[in-house]
């Protein structure tokens, strides 16, 4: 049995095809490892980028990394690019990692998370920039997909109905910028997803950035939706079987949805009503919850550490994800301004007012000494007025 550690691999890929026959056939350094106590480690070379267009990475076993370099970090710019889909884990797969690559330009889903409700997938510290598909992962139980296709379509549409329940999937310092997508950029169909340090920017998708169907849950923290462009109400969408678990810290800014005929709108979350039906706008009712915060939590440096009985023990050193995004905009960024041009005015006012009172008492002489001392009380009454 061979124990596989992080930073043991003496070799890393800079080629998707053998890379692909790597992690599928289970080989590190170059031998095939049949059984083992960990993680099998598959190293993306930095500064790399792999075409993907001979199909995804098909993953069936358990205790799985693909990662960026030795740390698996995004500044070490892996890219992966192009093909029908990036990443398709299967059966019931656990403990499957993804850190710190960079995926764009897939046109079906860069990740199709496919495995039972006992498989899981953690995501870290990754991106998808300018993807053209259904989305960017989609979670459903059993979804197939076509090797060969590069030019169809996903229709997750067709995939929603009586399905058994789907895998668990993790975010954390994740990125979805500048993705146009037929349906979400996160699509959770009957799984469970968490998702932490979230940025979702600048999207154009039908249903939502995020949206939860058939029984899924959602769980997400510390997050934040600028310029998010759907048609269906609801920047995050959750229809009326699924649920809405945590929603800690979340933040949106200019958000947009094409809006219903019968005055339906929400760019917040979106939860369906029971009984009602938003395939068309006949029918949609529901209720739509703001976000959270008032700032994205993405624009500070650290989040504060909460014990069960709620006290602040300071703070995580975890900073925010690096990421290469458009800072949040938000009117309130440019109140802390006013306090500062008050107090200037008034320091102002106090400075002329002594120099005035200077200026008037230095005009003002008595005609002899006697009359000055006779006076005095009066003058300084009169100046200090």
């Amino acid at each position: 049995i061979d124990v596989a550690q992080p930073g043991v691999a003496k070799d890393c890929h800079d080629n998707w095809t053998d890379l692909k026959y790597a992690v599928e056939n289970r080989i590190v350094d170059g031998l095939e490892v049949l059984s083992h106590i960990g993680s099998l480690y598959f190293k993306i070379c930095p500064n790399s980028t792999l075409d993907a267009s001979s199909g995804p990475i098909v993953i069936d076993y358990d205790y799985v990394t693909v990662q960026c370099g030795i740390e698996g970090q995004k500044s070490d710019n892996c890219q992966i690019i192009g093909g029908f889909a990036h990443f398709h884990i299967v059966g019931t797969s656990t403990e499957i990692e993804l850190a710190g690559l960079r995926m764009s330009s897939s046109k079906g889903s860069s990740i199709i998370a496919a495995g039972t409700k006992d498989a899981t997938l953690k995501i870290n510290d990754c991106e998808w920039m300018a993807n053209n598909g259904a989305s960017a992962v989609l979670i459903r139980n059993n979804a197939t997909v076509d090797a060969s296709n590069t030019t169809g379509i996903l229709d997750v549409s067709s995939m929603l109905g009586a399905s058994e329940a789907a895998m668990s999937v993790v975010l954390s310092g994740v990125g979805f910028m500048q993705n146009v997508l037929t349906y979400g950029t996160v699509v959770n169909v009957g799984g469970s997803l968490t998702i932490d340090k979230g940025r979702f920017n600048g999207n154009e998708i039908r249903v939502g950035d995020i949206a939860v169907m058939e029984g899924g849950e959602l769980f997400i923290r510390n997050s934040c939706f600028d310029e998010s462009a759907s048609m269906m109400p609801g920047t995050i969408f959750i229809d009326e079987t699924s649920f809405l678990q945590e929603n800690v810290n979340t933040f949106g800014f200019d958000n947009t949805d094409g809006g219903f005929d019968n005055g339906l709108t929400c760019t917040d979350i979106f939860a369906v009503a029971v009984g009602s039906d938003c395939s068309t706008a006949a029918n949609c009712n529901g209720t739509c919850t703001t976000f959270t915060s008032k700032t994205c939590p993405l624009d500070v440096t650290s989040f504060p550490t909460i014990t069960p009985g709620g006290t602040d023990e300071g703070e995580n050193e975890a900073a925010a994800p690096g990421t290469d995004y458009v800072r949040s905009k938000n009117p309130t960024d440019t109140a802390s301004i006013v306090p500062v041009v008050i107090a200037v005015l008034v320091c102002a006012f106090i400075v002329f007012g002594l120099f005035f009172i200077i200026f008037k008492r230095r005009r003002k002489k008595p005609a002899s000494e006697a009359e000055f001392q006779g006076e005095l009380s009066q003058v300084d009454i009169e100046n200090t007025i």
